[in-house]
């Protein structure tokens, strides 16, 4: 294979709901008033993100 990255079908849409459900819980925490930063970091940690790509959430 060559180190190729695979793409299929049941892979996306796992990836998709897991973007879905993380950008749920951002809204619903929101609504709640907790802090964006606080939200930042719980993401960041539970789905092992970035500081930039748990940023496009909030």
């Amino acid at each position: 294979m060559g180190g190729k990255v695979l793409d299929y079908e049941a892979k996306t849409i796992r990836n998709e709901g897991v973007e879905e459900g993380i950008r749920g819980t951002v809204s619903i925490l929101k609504k709640l008033g907790i802090p964006a930063q606080a939200i930042r970091i719980q993401i960041q940690e539970q789905y092992n993100l970035s500081q930039e790509e748990s940023e496009k959430y909030l």
